[in-house]
């Protein structure tokens, strides 16, 4: 028992030795490459080693490392031979204390230089009695001797150059208190900039051939980063190019304040699963129609189409901030699987999760063209719609944007690299000089043995108030039958369509108007089915 006991304070007082000769180094982030979810940070460490073993600590590590992701470089032929990830949790009271120490030194300066200040004033004080002393003994009117003058600069010409001395001194004096004061300040605002109460530290065991100061390079992922992207769209007027500005949303909660890094923002999601999907059976079984839960999905695809529609009437006044771009200093890189923009400009983000926009890139979309679109079985109203061709090989990721046309905020719409859609659809707005007016001009029905038959006809006239031909594409319908019991027919007289799609009912016009030509387009359908059927005409 007393054995076991010699072995385990023996152990205890190695350890404690082991700690104590630890050597303690902050590590420096350098770059951080942050994805769609998750970053990967870069320090960089200076270590001095002794020949042979030693025992290193490395913190102003980020506590919400991933440990798997975890990587030491180290050069000078120094072997690792083992590591370990640990949190100090004290970190917060540390630098509470340290924060206390450096404010009554703050205080002590403070006063010191508040005690220089009162010498200066002093001192100077001196000076000018001394001058006007002396003045008044040189423009006496009696009693002025050639040896009286000679005494009194002698006395001046001492006292004074030692005023000067003290004077320049003190000047000193306070000048390197006020560096010292802004230093203490600076060091006590950096300490309360870090919220978190614990830190990072990894511990070493190297052995090192030499005596040598190496850089050690520490690299590791952590999921408490995020980034995501937005644009403004700025049209200046019709059949110009679309100005376009990308922004990146950066935010993290690290644990850490990144002090002037060099950021590269990926569209990759390192922290997604790489596993590859497998197929599994489809089991196909009855089950009940959820009507209420399938009425929410149509709404859900309704108000998706709205918004990228992109018209918000509710925004009546909204300034357009003017956003700097730093387009010089990004370079854009496709790798294998992701998008990769890197900043040669270094960036201070803030590890208190607020988000720091950063306008990335900016460029002028030429591939686009201008036409106005109404469906008056709607909206009698026509939109100015400008269309992007070949979205996808911007090569931009996916994100919101506000648009603007001629300086005014016309809403957002949501930009998507993936879509399916030949081009992409910015609604800019309704145009007032353009009057469209539909209204129902034929009706009619009557009932013919088992069957009723009725007949809709609406009048659609379009009018170009203004001073210049404008190109319009309206889109009108007619019902569709789902049964064979329903029969549908088109009216022999109606106008023209430049497209019909029978499967949906859509008919499409393209016109295009002079200034102030009206134009009148007739739709006619007459539907048959069974009298004692009630159908939603």
């Amino acid at each position: 028992m007393k054995r076991n006991l010699l072995i385990a304070v023996l152990l205890i007082g190695a350890l404690s030795v082991l700690a104590e000769d630890a050597k303690t180094f902050t590590a420096q982030i350098e770059h951080a490459t942050v994805f769609t979810n998750g970053a990967e940070l870069q320090h960089k460490v200076v270590i001095p080693l002794q020949a042979g073993d030693n025992t290193i600590r490395i913190e102003n590590i980020s506590p919400s490392i991933n440990q798997q992701s975890l990587q030491i470089a180290l050069g000078g032929g120094v072997i690792v031979q083992s590591y370990d990830f640990s949190l100090d949790y004290l970190a917060a009271d540390k630098r509470r204390m340290s924060t206390a120490a450096l404010e009554d030194s703050l205080k002590m300066a403070q006063s010191a230089l508040e005690d220089a200040e009162r010498r200066i004033a002093t001192i100077a004080e001196m000076q000018k009695l001394l001058q006007a002393g002396v003045n008044s003994s040189l423009t006496a009117t009696t009693g002025v001797t050639t040896a009286t003058i000679d005494k009194n600069l002698q006395y001046f010409r001492t006292n004074a150059l030692e005023l000067a001395k003290q004077m320049d001194a003190t000047k000193a004096e306070k000048s390197a208190l006020d560096k010292r004061i802004k230093a203490l300040q600076k060091q006590i605002s950096e300490n309360g900039g870090q919220k978190t109460g614990k830190s990072g530290i990894v511990t070493l065991q190297v052995n090192s051939p030499k005596k040598q100061t190496i850089t050690a390079d520490v690299k590791y992922f952590t999921y408490n980063a995020q980034w995501y992207s937005t644009y403004d769209m700025n049209i200046t007027h019709l059949h110009s190019p679309v100005g376009l500005i990308m922004k990146a949303h950066v935010i993290q909660h690290t644990g850490l304040d990144w002090q002037k890094v060099n950021l590269t923002l990926s569209t990759g999601a390192p922290s997604r699963s790489n596993q590859a999907p497998e197929l599994s059976t489809w089991w196909l079984q009855q089950q009940q129609m959820r009507t209420r839960a399938l009425g929410y999905a149509k709404n859900m695809v309704m108000a998706a189409a709205v918004s990228a529609d992109g018209v918000m009437e509710d925004e009546a006044a909204y300034e357009v901030p003017q956003a700097a771009t730093i387009q010089n200093y990004v370079s854009q890189n496709e790798q294998a699987l992701s998008m990769e923009y890197a900043i040669s400009l270094p960036y201070t983000i803030e590890g208190n999760g607020k988000e720091q926009i950063i306008a990335l890139l900016e460029r002028k979309i030429e591939d686009v063209s201008y036409n106005y679109y109404a469906a008056p079985a709607i909206d009698e109203q026509a939109y100015l719609v400008a269309y992007i061709s070949n979205w996808q090989q911007q090569q931009l990721p996916d994100g919101q944007a506000n648009l603007t046309y001629a300086g005014t905020y016309f809403g957002e719409t949501r930009l998507a690299a993936n879509s399916n859609e030949a081009r992409v659809r910015l609604t800019l707005g309704d145009d007032r000089q353009i009057k469209i007016k539909r209204e129902r001009t034929v009706a009619g029905g009557k009932t013919s043995g088992n069957y009723k038959q009725v007949t809709y006809g609406y009048t659609t006239t379009i009018r170009n108030d203004k001073s210049e031909a404008v190109t319009i594409t309206l889109k009108d319908r007619y019902p569709v039958s789902t049964t064979k019991e329903i029969q549908v027919s088109r009216g022999d007289k109606d106008t023209p369509a430049t497209a019909e799609d029978k499967q949906t009912g859509i008919l499409t016009y393209d016109m295009t108007l002079a200034p102030g030509e009206t134009r009148t387009i007739l739709l006619t359908y007459t539907v048959k089915y069974p009298k004692d059927w009630t159908i939603n005409l």
